[in-house]
């Protein structure tokens, strides 16, 4: 009896063992981003670059030049961790800012890519709290309101020491006013709904 009962339990280990070591290791999912021609890429920074819904905009130029070349020269895979490029998103349309961002890492030869906007991670919080103030921080976090909009664009162009500043009516008209018309929240913006934009609205 004693016998069985250690034969049955060697047999148990012995059994868990295997099935320890042979368990398929996870394969972590590939990222996708879109391969984009030097014909493709051209036609996006002489014709796209800056110009949203028909409006050109210099000082949106400026954020898209610093965020694709800071992702670019560091090796970012985290758009959305790079706050000129939160600000670029919403002036420049986050379909062409991802594709910029993909051409000029393919340009000066990155070892990675910027995955196409669904597959991008999550706002980092600390940006958004640098819109939203403290009140990010509170239990249930705070919206973005129009105002908060405003002064981040104007800051973050302060940051990259911008030469040319955009008119704040084509801010409001033609930048806030598409991202409240996308995440229809009213006149504020919260965090998952502003995060759901950077995603799934496809601007351009």
């Amino acid at each position: 009896m004693k016998f069985t009962i250690f034969s049955s339990t060697l047999f148990a280990l012995f059994s868990f063992a295997i099935y320890t070591f042979a368990a398929p290791a996870p394969v972590a999912k590939e990222l996708s981003s879109r391969q984009l021609t030097p014909g493709d890429c051209v036609s996006l920074f002489k014709f796209t670059r800056g110009v949203y819904h028909g409006t050109s905009d210099q000082s949106c130029v400026n954020l898209v030049e610093n965020c694709r070349f800071t992702v670019a020269d560091n090796n970012i895979t985290d758009i959305w961790g790079v706050q000129s490029c939160v600000a670029a998103a919403t002036c420049q349309g986050v379909t062409p800012l991802v594709e910029m961002v993909q051409c000029t890492q393919s340009e000066v030869g990155s070892d990675v890519s910027v995955p196409d906007a669904q597959e991008t991670e999550s706002l980092d919080y600390n940006i958004y709290a640098t819109i939203v103030g403290d009140c990010a921080w509170q239990e249930g976090g705070c919206p973005i309101t129009q105002q908060n909009y405003i002064d981040f664009v104007y800051g973050t162009l302060s940051d990259i020491a911008t030469d040319t500043w955009p008119d704040v009516n084509n801010v409001i008209a033609n930048w806030w006013d598409y991202i409240t018309a996308w995440t229809a929240t009213g006149d504020t913006v919260p965090y998952l709904n502003f995060n759901d934009w950077l995603h799934y609205s496809n601007s351009q």
